[in-house]
């Protein structure tokens, strides 16, 4: 029998226990630096809890989920990798180039399979949004892919040392999701990146910088499609989905229940419109996950890989 340890016992946290549990999984070790976090959530969901000094001590333990601010990842993952463990680590995996070439390397060389958190691929309706780009990817002439929140009352989400903001909150998912249906995109043509609610900064450390709340990027992929990419964390609720277009052709999905798939090409005569039931994403990820490390399925999304990727072009975008 698997066991599974989750480290940080926030708002991310619970998502990732349901996951397990769903998968049939029941024995779970919770581990925060805050130990009385942990006792709560294990409490809550009749788990075990262990002090953070004993994450690597418990050798029956093989299989982690990082779920802390992304500042804290590097430390955890090559504590872990350094330990034979596999990981399932929220985004972005690191903030670090350097470190996600180590850790592509090291784990490759353990066997080791280290995943990060970017659910928006186990969506039904974007898998086949997927399957519709690509049987139509001569058609496809523009994309448009959005997200938005509020944000949360954790001040680390608007902290710029903390590695909070837009950027790493919302926008990588989407540009995930981008690199997912269009193959990795290269040429930035606009970008522009705001900060809205200077109110924020009384959420921060006096030596701290306030993140970004909102940005948006202008690019082509390799074949010349247009792509829109735009995240921001002032809207007053939460939104998320992607419209694409081309002649004849039109497309539309979400993660949101509330909002239909629609996918239309004139000429083949195809017209879908539905609402797809949900489903719980961790779940769907946690079970790839595990298949991953069981070598029942080849681990080929949300790799280091991928990450890198991610990375290079937000650089570009925003050096």
């Amino acid at each position: 029998m698997k066991k599974i340890g989750i480290i940080g016992c926030g708002r991310q946290a619970p998502k990732h226990i349901i996951g397990y549990l769903e998968n049939g999984i029941k024995d779970i070790f919770l581990f925060d630096v805050i130990e009385s976090r942990a006792r709560e959530l294990a409490t809550e969901y009749n788990l075990q809890f262990k002090k953070i000094d004993d994450l690597v001590a418990l050798p029956d333990i093989g299989i982690y989920s990082i779920c802390t601010p992304p500042k804290t990842h590097d430390r955890l993952i090559e504590t872990l990798i350094n330990n034979n463990k596999h990981i399932l680590c929220e985004k972005p995996l690191s903030l670090n180039l350097d470190n996600l070439f180590k850790f592509e390397h090291l784990s490759n060389e353990k066997g080791l399979t280290v995943m990060g958190g970017y659910i928006y691929k186990f969506s039904p309706s974007h898998i086949e949004m997927k399957e519709f780009i690509e049987a139509n990817q001569n058609q496809v002439q523009s994309a448009y892919l959005r997200i938005a929140s509020p944000g949360i009352k954790n001040a680390w989400q608007f902290s710029k040392n903390k590695g909070g903001g837009a950027i790493n909150e919302l926008f990588v998912h989407m540009l995930d999701l981008a690199n997912w249906y269009f193959g990795q995109i290269d040429n930035i043509e606009e970008i522009d990146i705001q900060t809205y609610r200077p109110d924020r900064e009384s959420m921060i450390d006096k030596n701290d910088l306030l993140a970004e709340d909102f940005i948006t990027v202008k690019a082509r992929n390799r074949s010349g499609v247009s792509i829109t990419i735009e995240a921001d964390m002032i809207s007053n609720d939460f939104v998320q989905y992607v419209n694409i277009s081309g002649p004849g052709l039109m497309g539309f999905c979400s993660i949101q229940p509330n909002l239909p798939l629609i996918l239309r090409q004139s000429e083949k005569k195809y017209d879908i419109c539905e609402y797809k039931e949900f489903k719980n994403l961790h779940t769907s990820q946690i079970n790839y996950f595990l298949n991953c490390i069981d070598k029942i399925t080849t681990h080929s999304q949300s790799t280091i890989s991928e990450s890198i990727d991610i990375y290079k072009f937000l650089h570009e975008a925003t050096d």
